[in-house]
């Protein structure tokens, strides 16, 4: 793929706004798009994907640093990601012998084990999300003071946004759909 920020015409910075990622996209897509005079499908598929990219902080910094995904956890995921695990393969498995279970009686019984599962989902959620905040700081500050950076700062940002925003979706579904039941 081509440069993502060269193709939407935005300045290569660690930080930018939804607004001016979909400005930039609007513009261009109705342009591109090919139902147009003079549109392109190709040069609209390449529109999409970089817009895609650069809604994602992890894959937009990747994009910026040249640097693919790390293979270490970083250190702050380190410490949840044995909670975050073991409490995904928890609620699935609650979840599913809840849907197994036929018996009005049985559903009772998981019922307090469900309400406990999901506040201590909504708990770790919590903190999921405060960690995310911070990245978000991180982010401003590095932005701040762009281009100055160091190359494996931001390789080691990217990858904890790419922790937090996956955790924050897995969590933050289990927890709905235990209060769906």
């Amino acid at each position: 793929m081509t440069d993502p920020f060269k193709t939407l015409s935005l300045a290569k910075r660690p930080y930018l706004s939804e607004e001016e990622i979909g400005t930039a996209y609007r513009k261009l897509a109705g342009e591109l798009h090919p139902d147009q005079a003079g549109g392109d499908a190709n040069r609209f598929k390449e529109l999409g994907e970089a817009a895609a990219i650069l809604r994602d902080p992890a894959r937009r910094l990747r994009a910026l640093s040249g640097v693919e995904a790390g293979n270490i956890t970083p250190p702050e995921a380190a410490d949840l990601f044995l909670k975050v695990a073991q409490l995904l393969q928890e609620t699935d498995s609650l979840v599913a012998r809840h849907a197994a279970t036929s018996n009005p009686l049985a559903k009772a019984v998981l019922a307090a084990p469900l309400k406990k599962l999901a506040a201590t989902l909504g708990s770790l959620l919590g903190i999921v999300q405060g960690w995310h905040s911070s990245l978000d700081d991180r982010l401003s500050v590095m932005d701040a003071s762009w281009p100055r950076h160091d190359p494996k700062e931001v390789a080691e940002l990217a990858d904890s946004f790419a922790y937090a925003t996956r955790w924050e979706s897995q969590l933050g579904e289990r927890k709905l759909s235990l209060d769906c039941l």
